[in-house]
């Protein structure tokens, strides 16, 4: 066999190898299961089969609410949480997706954790962000499954919940005080209809701290809407959003250009705007930030979890800089990366969705607690 051809049958057994590492990661870390909810459930979309509502003013249509020292109370080493009863401003957080499966277009509300896995690790991963600076709030709601993302009237009436938590938080809750709307994924896509219907042309909008709308297509056009996009660490009534995707990998462009969206009083299913990307070690939507600026990230939190605040493993320093480019916040996560970085996703796509917040953990903590101070400066002067 001539030495050109040995070089190439190598660089196919090494390529098959890699092919085989990489579906057998992606297996065991259930990805074949993921694509399997996207299917949907076999009966079409019923609206007369809907389960209950939620009601705001019982404490189980809430995943979190302060005096409950939950899981969104956890911290990392060295760090404490803000105490609840001198906090200076609130946080209502719309979660993603968080039901397992698709038997069904819309889960129930109180969906247990065995149905809702992903309940927990969004207290632990993304909610716990905020508890630096902030009550928090997290409603629980009727969610459209995977498959009903892109079911209107599904989406409809996880929205509608949403709607009503807020119109309660505000009314017996909040006490006029300050607040963040923060969200991710699904949630991220109801956050954007809260702004524009119970927010941005009313009152409230002068305690909007800033909106943190994370891993969703969020347009850049919200200053058409009186919304600016954030550009500084300390700019508030703004609004902010990535999607983390590995450099050089599309995959999570299936996030950025589903342009799908509410906007000025419609469902928009063809949107022209370009997702928003603001940096998250910058807080600029151009230029690069080394690995260096990024002080700590969260590995992904893993089961057991428990039901109280605990302590969440200590975060990774430099574990990767950012870079807003082509919509998505290209990132490098090294193979050498702890345990927590990598999963189904990424592996498949490149899409660091799953960790969009972990991954920038210190930095969106830190700077939820600057907006909160500027916003304190601002109202006294």
């Amino acid at each position: 066999m001539t030495a050109p051809r040995r070089w190439v049958r190598r660089r196919l057994g090494c390529f098959g190898l890699v092919v085989v590492v990489l579906l057998g990661a992606f297996t065991a870390n259930g990805g074949w299961a993921t694509l399997a909810s996207l299917r949907g459930p076999a009966k079409p979309y019923d609206a007369r089969t809907l389960p209950p509502a939620p009601d705001y003013a019982k404490a189980n249509a809430w995943l979190a609410l302060p005096g409950d020292n939950g899981l969104e109370r956890s911290t990392p080493p060295g760090v404490t949480p803000v105490d609840e009863s001198t906090a200076p401003a609130d946080v209502f957080f719309v979660h993603p997706t968080t039901f397992k499966g698709s038997p069904v277009w819309i889960a129930p509300f109180d969906a247990s954790d065995t149905a809702a896995p992903l309940n927990a690790p969004v207290l632990l991963d993304q909610v716990s962000v905020f508890n630096g600076c902030c009550r928090l709030y997290v409603p629980r709601y009727r969610q459209a499954t995977l498959a009903a993302l892109k079911v209107n009237a599904a989406m409809d009436v996880a929205y509608g919940d949403i709607a009503r938590a807020f119109k309660y938080f505000i009314a017996h809750q909040n006490h006029d005080r300050p607040f963040i709307i923060a969200s991710h994924s699904q949630g991220t896509a109801h956050a954007i209809r809260l702004l524009q219907e119970e927010i941005l042309r009313t009152p409230l909008k002068r305690r909007l701290v800033a909106a943190y709308l994370i891993g969703g297509y969020v347009p850049d056009t919200f200053g058409e809407l009186g919304l600016p996009i954030c550009s500084t660490a300390r700019q508030t009534g703004c609004v902010l959003s990535y999607n983390t995707s590995e450099t050089g990998r599309s995959g999570a462009r299936m996030i950025t250009d589903n342009r799908a969206y509410w906007w000025r009083g419609r469902h928009v299913t063809d949107g022209r705007s370009h997702a928003l990307c603001v940096n998250p070690l910058t807080w600029r939507r151009v230029g690069a930030a080394p690995a260096t600026a990024n002080a700590g990230s969260l590995p992904f939190p893993v089961a057991p979890f428990g039901r109280v605040a605990q302590p969440l493993s200590a975060l990774v320093p430099h574990l990767t800089g950012a870079v807003c480019r082509d919509a998505l916040l290209a990132v490098h996560v090294p193979w050498s990366a702890p345990p927590g970085f990598i999963d189904k996703l990424s592996l498949a796509f490149g899409s660091y969705h799953l960790n969009d917040y972990g991954i920038f953990y210190d930095a969106l903590r830190r700077n939820a607690g600057d907006r909160v101070t500027a916003w304190q400066a601002d109202a006294t002067k």
